[in-house]
């Protein structure tokens, strides 16, 4: 994977320590030095105290809210402390990137980071006896002298321990809980979308679906750390080193079976019903559509039109590795409500077409799709490629010039409590989230949609609230890359969320509309970070490109190049109603066009009476232009809002410090 020289140059001038704790103590570090220099630039033009009087805000934002469940100690930590947002960011990326550098396919260090930033106990807390049976039967199972039925015989034992422990933990849960989390989920995500409209009155019926689930939220006994557990586990079957060794362990395998929902090269079915049910498929063509707990298929172009889907509380493991071939998934595929779904393709040029709740699509539960290599493509509707609602859905793709569409909450766009993320390794990839749910505002202009995409998360603020989780779009590539999404997406959050959409590197171009790349609203914190290049970020209608809103922290980060941004209101590092919004953009020769509020600005405070911090800083020594009055090359300004913007040659913020005068 290709990396730019300067690729963590800014994050690594913002944040002072190397502290590798995903949730490091706060009191022990000192301020970072982007804040330093923003705190000095209001103190130096007179701004201090309504500087310090929007920190002190902020500092009171959780306590004042601490009846709000499933708060998050990073999203809370983002909100008192603003400046510790971009520390927070790396955490996050490094989390999620680790098994993409590690090169072995293991997910082992992604489990435990990923509870560490959910508040959740890691998958070796899990004290479960069966976990060493578990274990056991890996050990056996993963000798490279067991072969053939023998073999199959062994994952489906392996396989149904795995579902018997995920059926344990599920049982924590009252029979009515149950029953809602394997009926409800389609039901509660469309009435609470429902209550977004303004002047639309939420049905009864609405308002009692979201209020069970806010209840189910909360309350809920779910064991995510024996998840956890078992899905580190399970996800071993998906590793480089096992994969290579099933077409020779496996080849001779000539059963021919009959299976209803399967045809095509069926060398052979092992277990008595979906929960130990294993599946071998042949190097030919195969069809693939019933249910079962792992599938293998050692090569060929395939087709399934069901893959890796746990939707019944009696069978909650459901696997597919696919060896090789160009293979299309249709329907759903690695989607999880109340279990543990995987998905791993080894390679080829694969197609996934779905609807609804596909392509990493987790409720209450673990659902992983990891295709190695090939130039890909992902269509959707609504609610995947990496979208979670109280689960983990994680979307990966490690290699190939990909494309993603959908219409909304897809491609790291989650719902509260837990962790939703797409990670595309490298390549010249396509983003589409957009053009089909209508705008909830009705007055954002002609032709703008919903999205809720592309590193989004919220909470849920009706029916006694609950809060959001962990939202990512990680492009560790520098390849040239195009985003396209609606309204709340490209690194943006929503009560008590936080999120981040990173992209490592090349000329990029980021399309985006009302609320977009790098927005915190209402109690939230959101990063937009890009590694470099020639970058473009376009927004239509308003409050986009390092922007905050009641009480929210937004951060767009441009470690360097030639970038331009045209946008609307509110943009380009500008704030509202006591939010703190900043934009860095550390060298290039750069065009910033922006509409009122913009460019270090803030707008309207009457929520909380209080101002809030909207900042613009550009450095290096290229020549920038600026369309507000008051910004320029090598300027500063910094007036009551508080509004602050720095045009400077220096080169760090060290170096920009010392040249104050």
């Amino acid at each position: 994977m290709k990396r730019l020289p300067h690729l963590l140059a800014l994050v690594a001038l913002l944040v002072c320590t190397s502290a590798r704790n995903p949730l490091p103590a706060a009191a022990q570090e000192p301020l970072p030095d982007h804040w330093i220099l923003i705190e000095r630039l209001a103190e130096l033009e007179g701004q201090s105290e309504p500087f310090q009087a929007v920190v002190d805000h902020m500092a009171g934002v959780v306590k004042a809210r601490s009846g709000v469940p499933g708060r998050l100690t990073c999203v809370d930590r983002a909100l008192t402390e603003p400046w510790s947002v971009p520390a927070l960011a790396r955490e996050l990326r490094d989390t999620l990137s680790a098994v993409v550098e590690q090169k072995d396919g293991s997910f082992a260090s992604t489990w435990v980071g990923i509870a560490a930033h959910l508040d959740q106990q890691p998958p070796a807390a899990s004290e479960h006896p069966g976990l060493a049976d578990l274990d056991g039967r890996w050990d056996a199972l993963a000798d490279p002298e067991l072969s053939g039925l023998p073999l199959l015989e062994a994952l489906s034992d392996f396989v149904g321990a795995a579902n018997g422990l995920l059926a344990a933990g599920l049982s924590k849960l009252s029979p009515p809980e149950r029953r809602l989390l394997f009926s409800g989920g389609a039901d509660f995500r469309e009435a609470w979308y429902q209550g977004h409209f303004p002047g639309v009155e939420t049905s009864a019926e609405n308002a009692e679906r979201v209020a069970d689930w806010v209840h189910l939220l909360a309350d809920a006994p779910f064991d995510h750390a024996l998840y956890r557990a078992v899905a580190e586990r399970l996800a071993r079957l998906g590793e480089q080193a096992f994969v290579t060794t099933l077409v020779k362990r496996l080849g001779d395998v000539k059963e021919r079976p009959k299976l209803e929902g399967f045809s095509g090269d069926l060398r052979a079915v092992v277990g008595a019903g979906p929960a130990d049910r294993v599946v071998l498929g042949g190097k030919g063509k195969g069809k693939y559509g019933g249910p079962a707990a792992l599938v293998i298929d050692l090569g060929g172009n395939d087709q399934y039109t069901r893959a890796a889907v746990v939707d019944e509380a009696t069978a909650l493991v459901s696997i597919v590795v696919d060896v090789a071939g160009n293979d299309t998934y249709e329907g759903e595929c690695a989607t999880a409500t109340g279990g543990v779904a995987l998905l791993f393709d080894a390679k080829g040029k694969d197609k996934y077409q779905g609807g609804r709740f596909t392509q990493a699509a987790a409720t209450f539960g673990v659902a992983l799709l990891v295709d190695r290599s090939g130039n890909d493509t992902y269509r959707m509707e609504d609610y995947g490629q990496g979208h979670a609602l109280a689960g983990t859905a994680l979307l990966y793709d490690l290699g190939g010039d990909d494309t993603y569409e959908a219409w909304a909450f897809a491609q790291g766009g989650g719902l509260a409590g837990g962790l939703s993320a797409l990670v595309d390794a490298d390549g010249d990839d396509s983003y589409l989230a957009d053009l089909h749910w209508p705008d909830v505002y009705g007055n954002s202009g002609p032709n703008i949609y919903h999205g809720a995409s592309q590193g989004y998360c919220t909470g849920i603020r009706s029916n006694g609230g609950a809060a959001g989780g962990l939202a990512a779009l990680l492009d560790l590539g520098d390849g040239e890359d195009r985003y396209q999404s609606g309204n709340f997406s490209q690194g943006g959050a929503y009560y008590f969320s936080f999120a981040l959409m990173y992209d490592g590197g090349g000329d990029d171009e980021n399309f985006g509309t009302r609320y977009s790349q790098g927005f915190g609203v209402h109690q939230a914190a959101a990063v937009r970070w890009d590694a470099g290049g020639d970058d473009t970020y376009t927004c239509r209608s308003v409050a986009h490109t390092g922007m905050a809103w009641d009480e929210g922290v937004g951060y767009l980060l441009e470690d360097g190049g030639d970038d331009v941004y045209d946008v609307g209101d509110l943009g380009n590092g500008g704030a509202a109603q006591t939010g703190v919004a900043i934009l860095i953009d550390l060298d290039g020769k750069d065009s910033y066009k922006s509409g009122s509020a913009g460019q270090g600005g803030t707008g309207s405070s009457e929520y909380h009476n209080k101002p809030s911090i909207g900042v613009l800083i550009d450095l290096g020594g290229d020549k920038d232009q600026y369309s507000n009055s008051g910004r320029g090359d090598g300027e500063r300004r910094v007036t009551e809002g508080v509004e602050i913007f720095l045009d400077s040659k220096a080169k760090s913020f060290e170096k920009a410090l010392r040249s104050l005068r």
